[in-house]
């Protein structure tokens, strides 16, 4: 269903799935594009005629795109933004070459691979003067693949009771147990799908992020909103806490939070910019945003 959306949707080659490795995270597709839109939308706030930016002249970076390349895909085919996609595993930073070439985005499209599993920014954006609109990041959320193993094991057990359940108010008999557990470890299995790079790393999501914000503060000059991802209201409090401290010589001028989708597959966007409201605008001048 994915692939069939970003084929009809989004202009993507339908070799897409034969491309995508088999351990590859499977992305859902509105979420993802949901992710895009809120970007533009805050790029349009800087924009001269609060238009959104459009075109090759708008340069993004995606954090840990993994083999999908879902993002600078949906970004390119979105609003024709030329992307950066970072990525730390070498086999899905070549997969994700391989996915940009065959949809002849490789113009647009420059697959960086992180020689650093523990750096964010550092060693991806070279030469340092190089300058961005905008980063986005999915960071991996569990803090190791045992906590990632307990919450599948949980999950399943999880759906297994449901099912029961949900055969009981229908009246009808309950299924085997051992049927129960298959399909339930089927739907865990493509919810927890995904290279390691892209379930777990130390610290998880919280760790990931302040790394993040950390190294946001040495490119705040070269960059006008740093976002990311963050899946629990808990995680969110505690890296705007992290985020509000300042430190590291620079204490960013505004901070969004944006609420996405809705019930158990809710997330949020935090972003932050170094750079005040004027400073905002005089970037989008000189980026030519706005300008016909």
């Amino acid at each position: 269903l994915n692939t069939a959306l970003l084929v009809s949707e989004y202009d993507i080659a339908p070799s897409y799935a034969e491309l995508l490795p088999g351990d590859a995270l499977v992305p859902p597709v509105p979420g993802r594009a949901e992710y895009v839109h809120y970007i533009a939308d805050v790029l349009a706030a800087s924009a001269p005629s609060s238009s959104f930016p459009t075109g090759s002249s708008v340069k993004g970076c995606d954090i840990g795109t993994g083999a999908s390349l879902i993002y600078p895909l949906l970004a390119t085919s979105l609003y024709g933004w030329s992307m950066i996609g970072s990525e730390v595993n070498p086999s899905s930073t070549q997969a994700a070459r391989t996915i940009a070439t065959a949809n002849k985005r490789h113009d647009r499209i420059d697959v960086r691979h992180q020689p650093a599993t523990h750096a964010v920014f550092t060693g991806i954006w070279e030469p340092k003067d190089e300058m961005f609109d905008f980063t986005m990041c999915n960071p991996p959320f569990y803090a190791s693949r045992a906590a990632c193993d307990a919450e599948r094991a949980r999950k399943v057990r999880g759906l297994a009771r449901g099912g029961a359940n949900k055969r009981r108010v229908r009246g009808s008999s309950v299924g085997k147990p051992e049927e129960n557990f298959r399909n339930a470890k089927r739907t865990a299995a493509d919810e927890f799908e995904g290279t390691a790079s892209e379930l777990w790393c130390d610290g998880g999501e919280v760790e990931f992020v302040k790394r993040m914000i950390n190294e946001s503060k040495q490119y705040r000059a070269n960059c006008l909103w740093f976002t990311s991802l963050v899946s629990r209201n808990d995680n969110l409090e505690t890296i705007e806490r992290h985020l509000t401290k300042g430190g590291y010589g620079a204490k960013p001028a505004q901070i969004h939070k944006i609420r996405m989708g809705a019930g158990t597959k809710s997330a949020s966007i935090i972003m932050w910019t170094f750079m005040d409201e004027t400073e905002r605008r005089q970037w989008g001048s000189k980026r030519g945003w706005g300008v016909r």
